[in-house]
């Protein structure tokens, strides 16, 4: 069974996106493949919405990893180590093109290579690390602990719910959009299992669109 990704910051105080800010769609039923999802139609860069740190803070506001304070002290320290935030940019693009090359094999009945798998047990070791149980008025449940201004830590809750997906029977569950624009990945939920788009208000309804065209330019080949 996935664990769940409530990552003790959501509440009804958790900030919601700002209107300027490029709006992330949360669509892919994992966090991982929510973060995988943060470029599409691979390797078109007019699809890709990382480009700095701060993009990545933003999109973990958007998932509601960190709350809005969290992401002002992270930003702010990040202008501080601008070089050790690059390399923290650099490390997430590379652990989410991993990540896609992992859960793009499952989509197509294929196992993920053994060097993908590598990186993500890597990357277990040292998020996994952070992993705490909380107990309060006796009930427990997880947090994350390191200091508040380690700029990877919007990544560890990422890499575990990587974990949780491939080691769960959801991992074969999971699907790659049929549009021949998008690349995006999700966990296929539908009862039965034979869901084809990322999100049926975008690619599906395009998808219907060209067909409903090319109906009609059939049936009306002088139109």
């Amino acid at each position: 069974m996935v664990m769940g990704y409530n990552h003790s910051v959501m509440s009804a105080n958790t900030p919601q996106p700002d209107s300027a800010e490029y709006q992330f769609e949360m669509t892919g039923g994992a966090l991982c493949l929510d973060f995988v999802n943060t470029v599409g139609d691979r390797p078109d860069p007019k699809n890709e919405h990382l480009h700095t740190y701060a993009d990545i803070l933003s999109w973990a506001r958007q998932a509601s990893i960190l709350t809005n304070d969290q992401v002002v002290d992270l930003r702010n320290y990040s202008e501080q180590k601008s070089g050790e935030a690059d390399e923290v940019f650099a490390r997430a693009v590379s652990l989410r093109e991993s990540l896609y090359n992992t859960f793009a094999a499952l989509a197509t009945g294929s196992q993920p290579s053994e060097r993908e798998v590598a990186v993500l047990n890597r990357w277990l070791a040292e998020s996994l690390a952070h992993l705490r149980l909380e107990e309060s008025d006796g009930d427990f449940s997880w947090s994350w602990s390191g200091s508040d201004t380690a700029l990877e830590r919007m990544l560890w809750p990422v890499v575990r719910s990587a974990g949780d997906l491939l080691a769960s029977g959801e991992a074969q569950q999971v699907r790659e959009c049929a549009s021949d624009s998008c690349s995006w990945l999700f966990v296929d939920r539908s009862r039965t299992h034979r869901r084809r788009w990322c999100d049926m208000k975008t690619c599906g309804n395009r998808a219907k669109a060209r067909r409903y065209y090319q109906r009609k330019r059939t049936s009306h080949p002088s139109a």
